[in-house]
């Protein structure tokens, strides 16, 4: 037996557990049942609830098992009559103030009060008491108070202390005067705030939204992804009669824990809008009529065989959105490519593509998600982080957590609720300058050769101040470090250059890049061919227009697949490609007014939350979602309905699985091979050309989330600062 191993007795058997955990944490990994309420394997132990109490040999009292430790010798009853009236006795109390609402609660059929009641509590009261009532705070649209059901287990005021990194909520008053509150009147705002509704282990703070709708045990629990943004944070969706009803976490260590953002918890509201269309609809005499998906894809074949006849593939453009399910990607590629079209792409929120021959073969993170937690030093450059990618927001806190250095490059100050050691702003412009300085003080830090073309770039550049010195440094001297290429970066005119900038700063401090990329499928994009530059797998292609040309010109035919003018970060110029065009063909979850007045064909397609299929997130990671879902007998899929555009056009419909089959190794060595960016851009791309540029919050990304009822409702929406 090691130092680090101990033998304890639980109900009469023996075992060798790790030293030094709780006892509760034995427990759980033996499959022990000890009922609790203020425990949580993903937050700090309080022991304020008393309901895990059990015998220990030679204590006088039952023992808390969330916060004893394990030791040699120890020996646990957990059955014994001890145990068993020490939780009796806890239950009884917790119950004395207690509501009897339980037919009205929303957390009936998944309480765990309710749960333990029944088999540790007692038939009758013995208590003839006025129940004690508790205030209600207003916390704002997506969280709802019935505080007088609180049992006080504070999870929700250790969620906001220790993961989200601001306490909104916290304890007030003494003893039985003592409530959850926000004491200053105000809501909680955090972008992982509605996570304190599955961490309450009663009906004290509920979902707001989905208050008083459904039961739990009416509904149907399907595993999905978040289409939000680049992470893939896992979810379960409750179901019920096909319609979302809820969102709540599916547990992921490696990539989202216990948690999600708000956006991926209520942004499925949006789906619901009033606007969705329900049938293809064709532009006749001027207007737009309703047609059938049949008539609606057999004239945009006949559209795109006409002009593909007349060797006309080069007025044909497709713009596709980001968020798109894989299945989709691989489809429409390969129906455009299949006919000469090469004016496809996803890249919708980027300016500067004077960069593409250097480009990766996809912009990825080369580490897992939560091995950012034990990064030694981290940089971040043009990112707002906790906007762009809550996830790895809360990924960088837990290195800041563990002692990491944490370093930013930004043209603002924003909040971050851990400890910075370097933030260096400035102005949007100078972002690019900046970086270029960080560089040039690793240069000098490494002693390595650096080519001439890339020190006369260098040279030209203001001399490094002693925060730059201090953060290459950092990165230079310790082992674990990580560069965050964030969306701000990857918008600016400037783009190529500081991707070349921190590829080389990558390598010359020997750091891992973490490239984050609009959407939740921009990796699965660049594999399938969704960009003018190369096909399927990164094969080489003759090049097509980027998505600024596309936007930037009229065309015989424009295609638009799950996006709207809204989500594009040059909003102008694509209104006016599409009242320029001579034919335009949108495919749109829901009517936009823009389509309305100038799209010839409109074809209604399904959501990612209504449709089975899969992405690949930043790390690499292809993830299904919606594999259990049941639809109704006149669902039409998305993957049908370009499966019938290819079968239409006469072409041979490719083979996915064949498709997949060498998917999982391109990622693979892609990731662990990385092509390291050693040259600079030959051009830079025209700063003046984008005079006004679209601005995006958290909650208006995409279609969906525009129209979610309750995250519009939201400060960050409202701009309510």
């Amino acid at each position: 037996m090691t130092d680090k191993k101990v033998k304890i007795t639980i109900d009469g058997a023996v075992h060798s557990v790790d030293k030094n955990k709780m006892l509760i944490e034995i427990t759980d990994e033996l499959g022990i049942y000890i009922p609790r309420f203020c425990y949580h394997e993903k937050l700090s132990i309080a022991a304020n609830c008393r309901m895990c109490l059990v015998e220990v040999e030679n204590s006088s009292n039952a023992l808390p098992a969330c916060a004893t430790p394990v030791s040699e010798g120890m020996v646990v009853n957990t059955q014994s009559s001890s145990s068993k009236t020490a939780q009796e006795s806890t239950m009884e109390f917790l119950l004395i103030n207690h509501p009897l609402d339980c037919p009205i609660c929303d957390q009936g059929g998944e309480c765990e009060l309710q749960d333990l009641a029944y088999s540790y509590g007692k038939n009758n009261s013995r208590f003839d008491l006025l129940k004690q009532t508790k205030p209600n705070d207003d916390l704002g649209p997506l969280v709802s108070t019935d505080m007088t059901r609180c049992i006080m287990c504070t999870r929700c005021v250790r969620f906001g202390s220790e993961v989200a990194g601001i306490q909104e909520l916290g304890t007030i008053g003494r003893g039985e005067a003592s409530t959850i509150s926000t004491f200053v009147e105000q809501t909680v705002d955090h972008e992982l705030s509605g996570n304190i509704i599955d961490l309450c282990p009663v009906g004290a703070l509920n979902n707001k939204p989905y208050r008083y709708t459904d039961r739990t045990w009416e509904l149907d629990q399907i595993r999905s992804i978040s289409p939000h943004d680049c992470v893939g944070t896992n979810i379960f969706m409750h179901v019920k009669n096909h319609k979302i009803k809820r969102i709540v976490p599916l547990q992921n260590d490696s990539i989202n824990e216990s948690w999600i953002a708000d956006r991926d918890r209520f942004g499925f509201d949006g789906i619901y809008s009033s606007d969705r269309i329900d049938a293809p609809l064709i532009r006749r005499n001027g207007e737009l009529v309703t047609a059938s998906h049949e008539d609606s894809v057999k004239l945009m074949n006949e559209h795109i065989s006409s002009l593909v006849n007349a060797n006309s593939q080069d007025k044909i453009a497709a713009l596709v959105s980001p968020s798109i399910s894989l299945n989709e990607q691989f489809l429409l590629a390969n129906y455009l490519s299949l006919q000469g079209i090469k004016n496809i792409d996803h890249r919708i929120h980027q300016i500067d593509f004077t960069g593409d021959t250097l480009d990766p073969l996809f912009p990825h993170l080369n580490i897992n998600l939560n091995e950012i937690q034990n990064m030694k030093t981290i940089l971040v450059m043009g990112s707002d982080l906790r906007k762009e990618t809550p996830m790895i927001a809360h990924w960088v806190k837990r290195a800041a957590d563990n002692g990491s250095s944490i370093h930013f490059i930004d043209n603002s100050i924003r909040e971050y609720h851990f400890p910075i050691s370097d933030y260096i702003m400035t102005d949007y412009d100078s972002i690019t300058e900046n970086i270029g300085m960080l560089v040039k003080a690793a240069f000098s830090i490494s002693d390595s050769f650096i080519p001439n073309h890339i020190e006369d770039r260098l040279n030209k550049l203001p001399e490094p101040t002693r925060t730059h010195k201090q953060i290459a440094l950092s990165l230079c001297n310790n082992d674990e470090t990580l560069l965050i290429n964030g969306l701000l970066a990857r918008s600016h005119p400037d783009f190529a250059l500081i991707r070349s900038y921190i590829n080389i700063l990558s390598e010359l401090s020997s750091s891992r890049i973490g490239e984050l990329s609009h959407g939740a499928n921009s990796v699965g994009a660049y594999i399938t061919g969704c960009i003018p530059h190369r096909n399927q797998l990164a094969e080489p292609s003759d090049q097509g227009l980027n998505a600024l040309q596309i936007a930037s010109s009229n065309h015989d035919l424009l295609i638009l697949y799950g996006l709207e003018s809204k989500d594009c970060l040059y909003e102008k110029n694509l209104i006016e490609s599409i009242k320029g065009s001579k034919t335009v063909i949108a495919f749109s979850y829901f009517e936009d007014e823009v389509f309305n007045e100038y799209a010839d064909i409109i074809i209604p397609i399904n959501t990612t939350y209504e449709s089975k299929g899969s992405f690949i997130n930043l790390a690499g990671t292809l993830q299904e979602f919606n594999n259990e879902m049941m639809h109704p007998h006149d669902y039409l899929s998305n993957e049908k309905l370009l499966s019938d555009l290819i079968n239409i056009s006469g072409q041979t419909l490719p083979s996915f699985e064949d498709f997949l089959k060498q998917l999982i190794p391109f990622i693979q060595e892609s990731i662990n091979n990385p092509n390291y960016i050693n040259e600079l851009p030959l051009e830079t791309a025209e700063k003046d050309a984008l005079n006004s540029l679209n601005q995006f919050n958290m909650y208006n990304l995409d279609p969906i989330l525009r129209r979610s009822k309750p995250l519009q409702s939201t400060k960050e929406s409202l701009g309510d600062s």
